[in-house]
């Protein structure tokens, strides 16, 4: 099995090199290989022009560089500079010389001379040498930085990433003044060539973890990728878990918190999410605005999104197993309430509870999927007029169109995209074994449940960490959130390399002493 692994390996590499070239000093040979490569590639641009005695040529693609730039920067100081055969005799001197640039390399691999020209510069080559120049000339031509469109703040930065992977590293960059914030790229995928950046603080983030993230990027090899949420099914610890096992966030502010914990953060070029590893469980619960309220709210919304995650999760199962299995758990009055509503209703309570549930995820995806200008509508058509309607016509009970309601706002309560995508799947089993078995059946799936998130980690992580292991210190400084002077340490279960976040001593108040009148 390894060998054919490696097999096909080795012939996707071949396959990947049969596109280029050598590199010559003859500007024509050049021309034709590079002409022969993008044919029938109307947006790709090629300039000859004239080095005084001397033939050049420019390459690039059109919709991707600044045509000023290229006419300021390039052309008119290679055409209408006086120079002499000695100028130019390497390129080294025509870069040092002639182009008044802030970046511009030189280099004769093929591969990289067109991994440039994909990346929006442009290529200069000359006749007589056999290296080319290659200019940044590029444009950005994209959205512009603005507010999260998911990750909504209430009191934090307003700044959310865009598809610009440069632009992204830029917001990163003015928050973190270190030399120890590091960046590097590499480079995957046949034909999309996507640039991937791994971010994380020396002397913080602990180097096997990203040892670990380097190792599990470069082994990728396919055609390529379309976004991060794409990146993740590569690098995933587990691919059969439908809990996220990295935290994928479009807040600058949240990347650089993480970072300062000692994680590691993945982005991808064309993509406005990062992915941030490793990720545990209470991390789907929390969101950047903890950090900017005060502790006794932050710990108030955390339990309260813990509430709302119970809730989704095990409400409709619950309403089934207790009117069908363990009614006598249910008040008296509020039975004989449930009991009345739901005379004359043809389904057992299995049945009703699942036609609404499917019925509402219908309508959520609908949502989505249609034109903005009448999502409302369809909002109201589905929430109202469907509710109310099922209800007059005897199909569900209004209890259970208040059960479906309330499991359905509490999911929106937990923030996070791919944590609903969790809580919509895991509530239909719970559903199936509270209609077979009631609270038993409950219960046992919860402990199947809970041994498989004990049993999975996040880049060697346990996912239950603080808990399992557990760890008070940890438990105090993720979830409780303390006063910053009980906040000493950062989290223990990622290992950073210095484990000390903040030094109490230097955040000691002491009292104003009042004045004598």
């Amino acid at each position: 099995m390894q060998f054919i692994k490696h097999f096909f390996r080795k012939k996707s590499r071949e396959n990947k090199s049969d596109e280029l070239f050598k590199l010559s000093a003859s500007l024509e040979k050049n021309k034709l290989n590079i002409e022969k490569l993008f044919d029938k590639c109307d947006d790709f641009t090629k300039r000859d022009f004239t080095m005084k005695n001397r033939r050049a040529c420019l390459f690039y693609f059109d919709d991707m560089v600044s045509s000023e730039n290229i006419s300021r920067f390039i052309l008119d100081q290679l055409m209408e500079t006086d120079i002499d055969s000695g100028t130019v005799k390497n390129a080294e001197s025509i870069r040092n010389k002639l182009i008044p640039s802030h970046d511009v390399k030189i280099s004769g691999d093929t591969e990289e001379l067109l991994k440039a020209i994909y990346d929006g510069d442009c290529l200069i080559l000359v006749d007589g040498l056999d290296e080319a120049l290659i200019v940044n000339v590029r444009v950005s031509k994209g959205r512009i930085v603005g507010e999260p469109l998911i990750e909504v703040s209430a009191i934090g930065p307003q700044e959310g990433f865009v598809e610009d992977i440069h632009l992204n590293l830029a917001l990163l960059r003015k928050r973190i003044k270190t030399s120890k914030y590091k960046i590097e790229f590499t480079t995957k995928g046949r034909i999309t060539k996507n640039t991937f950046a791994i971010m994380y603080i020396e002397g913080i983030a602990k180097d096997k973890t990203v040892k670990e993230l380097k190792d599990r990027i470069d082994l990728i090899d396919t055609d390529g990728f379309i976004d991060s949420g794409h990146l993740r099914r590569f690098i995933s610890d587990n691919k059969l878990t439908i809990f996220p096992l990295e935290i994928i966030t479009e807040r600058p502010d949240r990347c650089v918190n993480h970072l300062l914990e000692g994680r590691v953060v993945v982005m991808i070029d064309g993509s406005a999410f990062a992915l941030i590893y490793p990720s545990v469980f209470i991390d789907l619960l929390k969101t950047a605005d903890e950090a900017y309220m005060s502790h006794y709210m932050a710990v108030f919304l955390i339990f309260l999104r813990l509430v709302a995650f119970l809730i989704s999760t095990f409400g409709a199962a619950l309403y089934i197993a207790l009117t069908v299995f363990n009614p006598g758990m249910i008040p008296t009055q509020l039975l004989i309430t449930i009991a009345s509503s739901r005379a004359g209703v043809p389904f057992p309570a299995f049945i009703e509870a699942f036609i609404m549930e499917f019925t509402f995820e219908i309508i959520r995806e609908a949502n989505i999927r249609i034109p903005k200008p009448i999502g409302p509508s369809i909002s109201i058509v589905g929430g109202l007029v469907i509710g109310q309607s099922v209800v007059q016509a005897g199909i569900v009970s209004q209890a259970m169109i208040i059960v479906v309601a309330l499991t359905a706002i509490s999911a929106f309560a937990v923030p996070g995209y791919t944590t609903n995508s969790a809580l919509r799947l895991i509530r239909f089993p719970f559903m199936v074994a509270a209609s077979f078995l009631g609270m038993y059946g409950i219960i046992s799936l919860f402990v199947v449940l809970l041994i498989h998130m004990a049993s999975i980690r996040s880049v060697g992580v346990p996912y239950l960490s603080p808990f399992a292991p557990i760890s008070l210190k940890d438990i105090q400084n993720t979830l409780l959130h303390g006063p910053p002077n009980t906040q000493t340490y950062r989290p223990s279960f990622l290992e950073p390399v210095n484990p000390v976040h903040t030094s109490a001593k230097n955040i000691r108040i002491t009292p104003e002493r009042g004045s004598k009148q």
